[in-house]
């Protein structure tokens, strides 16, 4: 059970999450003081004793990096210059209690520790600490010591290199160009290019899923068995089949179809002449106006007719409603499957397309000796579970960390996570390389989650903080789950409306998962606060255009 946060002293929560003999996992509203606690942290680790190269603060921005780091330093500025009674204020602040005479002294020398330290502290992106771990075993990652790491500019146009290297490709290889016809056809050309970028914003996670596989023809072939297709089953295959003589009662259908031309002229009559010119003509030709056929039936929504025939031309031939009825049912029937086809042969050219892409980019990539932000966080990954590998770089990692935090954890991606966790194993192994009290603190807001970006996955905060507690309790480690929802930033009116606002659905969705109402608190008690409530904002209504009319009039 989470607990709340009491109203008459915010700090008395901020310090119990800063508790250095503890595992904290903090659920923290905006403005409730998320990088003052972080900050705090840090603090009281390194006046317990912790040496700044044992900590470990991974944060989700250079910004918020060069941030908490820059608080850090004025702090420790800060207790280094003041006298004596003042620093004894500051300390009592940050503690709850009066600092001994050794906190009080160590106090003074931690500036000078912490410039001392190759690097400084260890406050980095997820991204710079896996830079700096390929850089320490470089060997055991596969990776040249002199790699360079990209920005996403550069990335980006060495991507939209590798697409025009692969599309002129396709005109020399008949299965790429097979592929990039089938997806052409499907998506309009101002689109391509975004589904090129989704393919590159997800290369780790494809190329991870085909090695997995064993390859393209594996995955293929899993794709092909999830739908239920064959394959050799296409969408021609498909729609041939269906238009055979021996896949439907022509007979029924020719009597249903003189029945409609009895009916009414403007629904009736246009379906029977089409429904008996479409009978009469030969396979290749229904094939071509199928879908036309299939309009006879549904919507262009793809939902059944209400009606597929008028009482009065029904009652011309009994029975022939019950065959369009069933003949509808076959349709329905026949364009699932033609979806489940059409998906397995698109999902594969794009495999295919996906893998030719990544080919060309990490060629060019490992020519240049470059890596990309995703590179760093998988190869990290990889070194971190490589099997043979990994448990010695963890050791040489385990005598140099005692405690891990991590900012925004609610945009952690998993791969992200998977290292975080890889890093934390021996914390909770109850015989690591370090005695003592090692911890794991993460502060992050699902409410707060910036969802898809950089694939985040605002599920695993509550997987990870059960994985991680379970661990640490299985070792009698303490473990504290924090609530900050007093907010420093805002006042009661704003927060009562956002509270209203997101306490039914939809607006509820994705945002509160919690079966409690949202509820946050305003430290500012009776500060004025405004809502205004503006019109929604909808499209200008579009006006018609003008025919082109040929420039020949003299205009003075």
């Amino acid at each position: 059970m989470v607990e709340t946060t009491s109203i008459l002293d915010p700090d008395i929560r901020q310090r119990e999450a800063a508790d250095p003999g503890k595992c904290v996992w903090v659920a923290a509203s905006a403005g409730s003081g998320k990088t003052k606690v972080l900050t705090d942290r840090v603090l009281t680790l390194l006046l317990g004793g912790t040496l700044p190269s044992r900590i470990l603060c991974l944060t989700f921005t250079k910004a918020a990096a060069a941030e908490m780091a820059n608080r850090v330093t004025e702090r420790l500025a800060a207790w280094t210059a003041a006298d004596s009674e003042d620093l004894d204020g500051l300390l009592s602040a940050l503690l709850g209690r009066m600092p001994d005479p050794g906190e009080t002294i160590r106090a003074r020398r931690l500036f000078a520790e912490v410039l001392d330290v190759p690097g400084g502290l260890k406050i980095l992106t997820i991204h710079s600490f896996c830079e700096s771990l390929i850089a320490r075993f470089p060997f055991e990652s596969g990776i040249p010591p002199h790699f360079e790491v990209m920005d996403e500019r550069t990335a980006a146009e060495l991507m939209t290199r590798a697409r025009d290297r692969v599309l002129a490709a396709a005109n020399s290889d008949e299965r790429l160009a097979g592929s990039l016809s089938l997806v052409s056809r499907y998506v309009q050309e101002d689109r391509f290019a975004g589904l090129i970028s989704v393919l590159s914003r997800d290369r780790g996670q494809l190329q991870r899923g085909l090695d997995s596989l064993g390859g393209i023809g594996p995955a293929a072939d899993a794709i092909r068995q999830a739908l239920g297709v064959s394959e050799n089953e296409t969408v021609e295959t498909v729609q041939s089949a269906a238009v055979d003589e021996s896949a439907f009662d022509s007979t029924v259908l020719r009597r249903a179809a003189n029945a409609l031309l009895q009916g009414t002229e403007k629904t009736d009559q246009p379906r029977g002449r089409f429904l008996m010119d479409w009978l009469a003509a030969d396979a290749p030709a229904r094939v071509d106006r199928f879908f036309d056929y299939c309009d006879l039936y549904f919507t262009r929504a793809g939902e059944r007719r209400a009606r597929l025939i008028t009482a009065g031309a029904a009652r011309t031939a009994p029975g022939v409603e019950q065959a369009l009825a069933q003949e509808a049912e076959r349709l329905g029937n026949v364009q699932e499957r033609l979806r489940s086809v059409l998906t397995a042969q698109s999902s594969i050219a794009l495999l295919h397309l996906g893998a030719a892409l990544l080919g060309d980019y990490d060629r060019i990539k490992s020519h240049l000796v470059w890596l990309d932000y995703d590179d760093l966080t998988y190869r990290a990954q990889w070194l971190l579970r490589r099997p043979g590998i990994a448990p010695w770089v963890l050791f040489k990692l385990d005598g140099g960390l005692d405690h891990i935090l991590i900012d925004e954890a609610q945009d952690t991606n998993p791969e992200q996570w998977d290292i975080v966790a890889a890093l934390a194993e021996e914390f909770f192994s109850g015989d690591s390389a370090r005695p003592g009290t090692r911890t794991i603190f993460a502060v992050g807001d699902v409410k707060q989650s910036i969802f898809s970006f950089q694939r985040a996955a605002p599920a695993l905060f509550d997987k990870y903080r059960n994985s991680f507690s379970d661990q640490a309790r299985a070792v009698q480690q303490a473990w504290r789950d924090l609530e900050l929802s007093v907010s420093f930033r805002s006042t009661d009116a704003v927060l009562d409306a956002v509270d209203m606002i997101f306490s039914n659905h939809p607006a509820k969705n994705g945002v509160v998962e919690s079966p409690e109402p949202l509820k946050h608190q305003a430290f500012r008690r009776g500060a004025a606060g405004l809502v205004e409530i503006w019109p929604p904002i909808s499209p200008l209504p579009a006006e018609p255009k003008e025919a082109w009319v040929p420039p020949v009039e003299r205009v003075l």
